[in-house]
């Protein structure tokens, strides 16, 4: 018993490392890539601008463009196979050691260029995550099913989706504005919006938008999110695909 004991209190302890490592982190980050030459100068130490890339086929790619750009000189843009039932394709950047904690509202922003009008189902293009130990657990993210937005859970809870018959598709081979914001909750507490081209698309309340507690140890962290994705952070099984993105952001705004 006392061995138990003397275990769960060293588990207590190692946890509380690791919540304040993922507590400590900014709530502002901003890059509309204009001040970079090659993709690695995004990729510096200690996470001073993005923390990693995810390339899971290798004809996948991520360069900086300068020709197709919603502002300034340069965008950055994705390559991707599409998916199969074997491996799922990424070509994807994330920001990590970020803190958006319970009660307060976390506001994603970005401008996607969609190349082509293929039929891109179960396309994934924004994920908001719980950062562990090693990777990331449980979150939200920006699903496209029949060419319209809609909002997936990485844990137990029924996908938001647009009002029926007032759906709005998503333009292709044109910039388009989103702007997605969450209210963190682990309780019923939430809300999500999303906005498509200053058109609010989805707008609902008293949902659970935070993984329920676990123990540190297992999970790393407990309510909050520390981690935003962007690119294509899944591509479809149906088609490959090349999108840019633009002008992005990702904030505390209360």
């Amino acid at each position: 018993m006392k061995l138990l004991f003397y275990l769960f209190i060293g588990i207590l302890l190692f946890s509380g490392c690791f919540k304040g490592k993922f507590l400590g982190g900014p709530n502002y980050f901003e890059n509309d890539f204009e001040n970079y030459s090659i993709l690695e100068d995004l990729l510096l130490p200690a996470n001073q601008f993005w923390s990693f890339t995810q390339l899971t086929r290798t004809e996948n790619s991520i360069q900086l463009d300068s020709v197709t750009v919603f502002s300034g000189n340069k965008s950055l843009r994705f390559n991707a196979l599409k998916s199969s039932d074997e491996i799922v394709s990424k070509a994807s950047i994330a920001k990590q050691n970020m803190s958006f904690k319970e009660g307060e509202t976390v506001r994603l922003s970005a401008r996607y260029f969609i190349q082509g009008t293929d039929s891109l189902d179960w396309l994934f293009l924004m994920d908001l995550e719980e950062q562990t130990a090693i990777g990331a657990g449980p979150g939200m993210r920006l699903a496209m099913v029949n060419n319209q937005l809609r909002i997936e859970y990485k844990f137990n809870e029924k996908d938001i989706t647009q009002a029926i018959g007032q759906e709005t598709d998503f333009p292709r081979n044109e910039w388009v504005e989103l702007v997605w914001e969450v209210k963190l909750s682990q309780k019923k507490r939430g809300s999500v919006k999303l906005w498509q081209n200053g058109q609010l698309i989805i707008d609902v309340k008293n949902k659970r938008t935070l993984p329920k507690d676990v123990l540190y140890f297992l999970q790393g962290t407990k309510g909050m999110y520390s981690s935003c994705e962007i690119g294509i952070t899944a591509n479809s099984k149906m088609n490959d695909l090349t999108l840019y993105v633009d002008a992005i952001k990702f904030e505390k705004v209360n």
